[in-house]
């Protein structure tokens, strides 16, 4: 039957005793703490702190890969940056959209002009975002996980549209997102970026001007930001998404409306 009795010893890491209390089985003394309470203590928190600091990286990595699975950039502009545009060419939308203060909204127009790099410009405020924000964090007094949901997402007008359509077209009972999860979504993000708005232009306005009246007014009322880029002056953007609609976006965006001008970058490439 083992028996323990205590021992003073030395302890191997600061050279203080304590009283060690050591088992025996059968004569012979089985392993013991070499160390005294307090640096046992000490090294076992460390070693929980660094297995935490560990974990976290590894859950930044992972909530980073994903923000950028899920943020909607095409892949075409996953590149993009405010160091790659030529700020010389729009000065005024460069600095807007690069000065972004997580409050604003904000409208680029350039009717009927095409290729002056309103898309370049919010995909480097997305690709900036991503890059810069923290996507997990230790939750308050514990080393618990927290991820980030994703802050920002863009879209395109006829894709905004499209996958509001298919919730309407699934049979009933089939499962899938509805148009409330989708309006839902929409709204968890800190920043919603519309791009082409316009590019759709139906024979019946109803459809479309109640999704931008949906959207725009809930993140109206919630004090939440939105970036819309359109091809078409500001009184055909109000034909488009209603006059409601239009009041409500020119009070969020105040002076940040920002109209573009100057050719397009498609032309200036060699070879176009």
């Amino acid at each position: 039957m083992p028996t323990w009795r205590t021992e003073t010893k030395v302890c191997v890491t600061c050279g203080r005793q304590y009283e060690a209390r050591i088992w025996t089985r059968n004569g012979k003394d089985g392993p013991y703490e070499t160390e005294c309470r307090e640096c046992r203590d000490k090294r076992l928190n460390e070693e929980t702190r660094q297995a935490a600091l560990k974990e976290l990286e590894q859950a930044k990595e992972n909530q980073r890969a994903r923000w950028y699975q899920e943020c909607g950039i095409p892949a075409l502009f996953v590149d993009k940056t405010f160091e790659n545009f030529n700020r010389e060419l729009q000065p005024k939308a460069y600095d807007i959209i690069k000065g972004y203060d997580g409050e604003k909204s904000i409208l680029l127009l350039s009717p009927d002009l095409y290729g002056v790099g309103k898309t370049h410009l919010v995909c480097a405020l997305v690709n900036h975002t991503l890059k810069t924000r923290e996507p997990a964090s230790f939750s308050p007094n514990s080393y618990t996980v927290w991820r980030r949901p994703l802050p920002v997402f863009f879209i395109t007008e006829p894709k905004l549209l499209a996958r509001i359509r298919a919730t309407f077209n699934r049979a009933e009972g089939q499962g899938g997102e509805t148009d409330e999860d989708i309006y839902r979504r929409l709204l968890s993000y800190d920043l919603l970026i519309i791009d082409d708005v316009g590019k759709v232009r139906p024979r019946d306005y109803s459809f479309l001007q109640s999704v931008y009246f949906r959207m725009i007014d809930d993140r109206y009322t919630n004090e939440a930001p939105i970036i819309l880029t359109t091809n078409l002056s500001l009184s055909e953007l109000e034909a488009h998404i209603g006059g409601a609609c239009a009041d409500r976006l020119r009070e969020m965006c105040r002076a940040n409306i920002v109209k573009m001008a100057g050719e397009s970058y498609r032309k200036q490439k060699p070879g176009s």
